[in-house]
């Protein structure tokens, strides 16, 4: 993890990781990077109320089933996906990513990977179904984008027509992956699925343009709340999939106000020099 992290305190402005990518690269000696920014978005409406609705989750953070192999938490330009049974229950997983602070998510896998709140919004009405799959995958540095857009996101959103998904929620878990996410968000909106992005780092998110997003000024890897705000995270779950239910413009964006409670860390991976220039 970067060694001189910023404290954030509650009520503090979005933390631009567009910024403090450039100047932690820049003091190494790298180029500015060159973020995906689009003018527009994709848009396909919700073609039927959220309650008759099938609701399928994409998180990017080196989530996988302990009975499978665990992600390279170094990816890069790594494009693999799994497919999870959504009635894998929340404690069968492991979690392998170095670009977030994965304290959050290892304590309580509903911080960003929120399958226990999906079921509990099916099992009261909110939504018609779970989908019979989750997805796990896109994490890491991606540099490749070209090929997101042409070949594994489009093989994404024909993996999610197989399971008659009316709405996917994306949800990517450090700086580079909100780009990455997004760009598949709007590829599977272009196939004809809407999509809602759970973001935490907004000067991304507007760059990047997913059909929707709602944004919490929380740390990377916990977009849905602390471990154990069990109703916070249903809370945030709930407001994005209004969202989706409401949105009428493409790139609809929200500010979501929750207080996340607790001080928390920018953390932005290993900055050792010496390690970035081998990657």
């Amino acid at each position: 993890m970067d060694k001189t992290p910023v404290v954030m305190e509650s009520g503090l402005a979005p933390v631009s990781y567009t910024d403090m990518l450039r100047e932690k690269y820049g003091s190494m000696g790298f180029p500015a990077y060159e973020w995906t920014v689009n003018e527009d978005a994709p848009f396909q409406p919700l073609a039927k109320p959220l309650a008759g609705c099938r609701v399928s989750l994409l998180c990017s953070g080196g989530i996988s089933l302990k009975s499978a192999p665990a992600w390279n938490p170094d990816a890069r330009n790594d494009l693999r996906l799994d497919a999870i049974p959504a009635d894998a229950p929340s404690d069968a997983f492991q979690v392998h990513d170095n670009y977030y602070n994965e304290e959050n998510v290892k304590t309580d896998l509903n911080c960003l990977f929120p399958i226990d709140r999906l079921r509990e919004l099916a099992a009261d009405g909110t939504i018609g179904a779970v989908a019979p799959r989750f997805w796990s995958g896109f994490m890491g540095r991606t540099y490749i984008r070209r090929k997101v857009r042409e070949e594994a996101a489009p093989a994404f959103a024909a993996e999610l027509k197989k399971d008659a998904v009316d709405l996917l929620v994306a949800v990517p878990a450090c700086p580079l992956d909100h780009q990455t996410v997004g760009i598949v968000a709007r590829v599977v909106e272009e196939a004809g699925i809407p999509t809602v992005t759970v973001s935490v780092g907004r000067d991304i998110s507007r760059l990047v343009r997913p059909p929707r997003t709602v944004f919490a000024n929380f740390p990377m890897g916990a977009p849905f709340g602390r471990p154990g705000e069990v109703e916070m995270q249903r809370a945030i779950l709930r407001d994005a999939l209004d969202l989706a239910a409401t949105a009428t413009e493409p790139g609809a964006f929200v500010d979501l106000t929750y207080d996340f409670g607790a001080a928390w860390e920018v953390t932005l991976g290993n900055m050792d020099p010496a390690y970035q220039k081998r990657k």
